[in-house]
């Protein structure tokens, strides 16, 4: 008799557990945290920016330094199919990867350098040009 009722506890128990573990999977909410919507707004410098990384890299012409730039709206969402342009003295070379700006408002390009040096980058787009440079060595 005691074994039967060590059962019907352990069964009991058994479904109120599962039943709360799926209670508690039908209240979890997925969070999209991804800035979403078309912007029509144009370029707003002081939420656009670019940076480089790493900072510095061999002049040996095939080490690169990665330029990424975001051309942000007034709300700080990325504005897509905008090409964007860097610009930085001779001798570095500029190859584009990504010229036209994505859903985020992202361009990549790649620099590198056979003279060693430390130089201004600067970002551009639709006639704009960002404030903000960035210093970068190869030696």
């Amino acid at each position: 008799m005691f074994k039967k009722i060590l059962l019907i506890i352990f069964i009991f128990l058994s479904f109120a557990s599962l039943t709360f573990v799926v209670l508690n999977l039908n209240q979890t909410k997925t969070i999209n945290s991804k800035a979403t919507g078309f912007s029509t707004n144009s370029i707003t410098l002081e939420n656009s920016y670019l940076f480089a990384s790493p900072l510095q890299a061999k002049a040996d012409g095939k080490e690169s330094i990665r330029l990424t730039i975001y051309l942000l709206d007034s709300r700080g969402v990325g504005i897509p199919n905008l090409p964007a342009n860097v610009s930085v003295n001779s001798p570095v070379v500029i190859t584009p990867v990504q010229l036209i700006t994505d859903d985020s408002g992202k361009a990549v390009f790649d620099l590198s350098s056979s003279s060693p040096g430390s130089f201004l980058v600067a970002g551009r787009s639709a006639n704009i040009n960002l404030p903000q440079k960035v210093k970068i060595t190869f030696y």
